[in-house]
């Protein structure tokens, strides 16, 4: 395909999210780029068009290596766009799926850089809350890019209250499940599912059904399955690091993403 949209020529479909398609793209030096475009159906939808563009807001305050780059946003004829730098990558999730040895060898690396690209949203006033592995991509050196800020909002003094909820259920804690609560601790708990996830292929609360998960994800009383269940190979080091940021007690999980920075770098 060849297709000219606000001054850059689409090439090819990269992807496809919940609300966006997603473009490669090059401008008029041949550099790619990535055009982010609303599906048909949420182009006229007002909410979605102010997360669309709240999240580049946001995107456009942020400037660290493990965060993905907001080159502009706009519209070209009625039409929500966003322009991202193209980053040569698969996500997390595909490489899960493939058990790519990429993860076994770089495991520790990439957990860092998702800490630290965490850690900078939060000391940099903000959430994520859609922290999971379909929305962290890894180069093929190892480098680590944190996208897809359509959920992402400024950071409150206080737990505030979301409805509907924010990110994908499996990713989030029993406050925000039960009570509809969210703050850093959202974010927290996201990334100890991303990490468990990464280390084992597995979910850390899961069960037969979605409803047995769900309730094993709310429970106070169901801890996560022991990291010997699916990969002996995890140090008890960085289990202890990961089970503290998906304790059910948001007392009990790590206060922020710096802490949890910090003792990474104490490992081996």
């Amino acid at each position: 395909m060849r297709q000219e949209f606000a001054g850059y020529s689409i090439i090819r479909r990269l992807a496809s999210g919940g609300m966006t398609y997603l473009y490669v793209a090059v401008d008029d030096q041949q550099k790619r780029l990535v055009v982010r475009r609303l599906k048909q159906d949420f182009i006229r939808d007002r909410k979605v068009r102010a997360r669309f563009f709240q999240g580049a807001e946001i995107l456009a305050k942020l400037h660290h290596p493990n965060i993905v780059r907001l080159v502009k946003a706009g519209y070209f004829h009625e039409e929500p766009f966003m322009i991202l730098e193209y980053v040569e990558s698969q996500n997390m999730k595909e490489l899960i799926q493939k058990k790519a040895d990429m993860l076994r060898h770089n495991s520790l690396s990439i957990i860092r850089q998702l800490a630290a690209a965490l850690s900078y949203v939060h000391i940099s006033g903000y959430l994520h809350l859609d922290l999971k592995p379909d929305n962290v991509l890894i180069r093929e050196d190892g480098l680590l890019v944190l996208a897809d800020f359509d959920l992402a909002m400024e950071r409150k003094p206080k737990p505030i209250k979301l409805s509907p909820l924010p990110g994908t259920f499996s990713y989030l804690p029993p406050e925000t499940l039960n009570r509809q609560l969210v703050d850093e601790q959202t974010d927290i708990f996201s990334f100890g599912v991303t990490c468990y996830e990464m280390l084992t292929g597995h979910k850390p609360f899961e069960g037969v059904t979605p409803e047995d998960a769900r309730r094993n994800q709310t429970d106070l009383h169901t801890p996560p399955m022991k990291f010997a269940m699916h990969n002996a190979r995890v140090s008890p080091a960085l289990e202890s690091l990961i089970f503290k940021c998906l304790a059910k007690q948001k007392e009990a999980r790590y206060p922020s993403m710096s802490l949890v920075s910090r003792d990474l770098e104490t490992m081996l």
